[in-house]
């Protein structure tokens, strides 16, 4: 039906009320606990606690803060919408350039929880695509990584800490299975040790690990890794007991790498250039940019939590619930998740004292999703406390 003038204006009244309601919501959306964060070349950054009081951000420089503030409709689009499949669902590349002479390799990377597993596989990609906590656990399913070089293009298997049979009850059974359904797809495997752990620790997953692999049907080659070398200084060669017993219980290593992630790096680009040293001929798997076949929204998710690890240290207490995922203009995405939590006492320490704890979580997710997303986000937390079924 065509538009007629009248039909015209009640469409811009109906738009200018919803637009005068969002306001109204957005003055007290306080009462939820929430901050938002954005580059301040794009909105002023602002956070609020469950009393409802705003505090501008003390990293703001004086000639921004006297900028005026945005609009709401810059802020908060009228009609934000959850993530819709196309972010939701894996990125999957059909028909892509790649050179004549292409080789791959896939590698699957297992150890014991909180090896450093996930940081090795982002250093050797180059990007943040799997999360990395001080937390066990923190990969909670199996992460597809990519590292692409001149011809030569390698995909790791990044899974969840290797735990014993005995303690399935504890984690999901998935959880506890991934990283050995990793192996029967892999050509090489990547054992990474936590060599300060083997020192000072129990060795339980260890043992249960290297039980396994001498049960493999399919004995792959595979590569030793002893990551956290900074935290042993002096005691090298009490490490040569373990690569020795280790070389014997799975004759298959062939080669042992000794790693550190912190600064000054130890071994990483021995490790990526060892590894590319295993490509066959084949088609590549992904395009030659591609880092992750991870999607959009699965990141962001992981890399708040990975914060919320950080902060708190009770992140199994907190569910994610994203409720906005909106394109804005100049490219900037603006991301609504809402942490829900079972009990006010939780939401009170996430939001902290006048907003502190959940505005510094918001600005630090913040940083690490613009770095793997390669473009500007505007990210809003709101902390809520879940609804009693009466």
């Amino acid at each position: 039906m065509p538009a007629t003038p009248q039909s015209l204006e009640l469409l811009k009244r109906t738009l200018q009320e919803k637009k005068n309601k969002l306001n109204e919501i957005m003055e007290r959306q306080g009462n939820t606990g929430s901050s938002t964060a954005m580059k301040s070349t794009s909105a002023p950054i602002h956070s609020s606690s469950s009393s409802g009081s705003n505090h501008a951000s003390k990293d703001t420089a004086p000639s921004q803060q006297s900028k005026p503030r945005q609009s709401p409709d810059r802020s908060m689009p009228m009609f934000a919408a959850p993530a819709d499949m196309s972010v939701r669902l894996p990125k999957v590349f059909r028909d892509f350039d790649q050179p004549k002479d292409a080789e791959i390799v896939k590698i699957a990377i297992i150890g014991s929880p909180n090896a450093g597993k996930s940081t090795i596989v982002n250093d050797l990609v180059k990007n943040v695509v799997s999360v990395v906590s001080i937390r066990a656990h923190t990969t909670r399913e199996r992460i597809k990584a990519v590292l692409t070089e001149r011809n030569k293009q390698a995909v790791f298997y990044d899974t969840p800490g290797v735990v014993p049979e005995k303690n399935v009850s504890r984690l999901n059974r998935e959880l506890v299975t991934a990283s050995w359904k990793a192996i029967e797809e892999a050509d090489h495997l990547l054992l990474v040790m936590d060599c300060n752990k083997l020192l000072k620790h129990t060795l339980v997953s260890e043992a249960y690990i290297f039980e396994r692999l001498e049960k493999l049907e399919r004995k792959i080659p595979a590569t030793l890794v002893f990551n956290k070398m900074d935290l042993v200084k002096g005691r090298d060669e009490k490490l040569q007991t373990f690569v020795e017993d280790y070389s014997q219980r799975y004759p298959n290593f062939v080669k042992t790498i000794f790693t550190s992630a912190e600064t000054p790096k130890i071994g990483l680009q021995e490790l990526r250039t060892h590894l590319l040293s295993f490509t066959q001929p084949g088609p590549w798997l992904y395009p030659a940019f591609q880092k992750s076949d991870q999607s959009d929204l699965g990141r962001v998710e992981d890399l708040i939590r990975s914060e919320l690890y950080a902060v708190l240290k009770v992140p199994y207490s907190v569910k994610q619930k994203n409720v906005g995922w909106t394109e804005l203009e100049d490219n900037v995405l603006r991301i609504d998740q809402n942490l829900v939590v079972d009990r006010p006492g939780l939401k009170k320490i996430i939001v902290g004292s006048q907003g502190s704890v959940i505005r510094d979580l918001t600005l630090n997710a913040k940083r690490l999703i613009e770095t793997a997303l390669r473009r500007r986000v505007m990210l809003n937390l709101q902390v809520k406390v879940k609804a009693n079924k009466s």
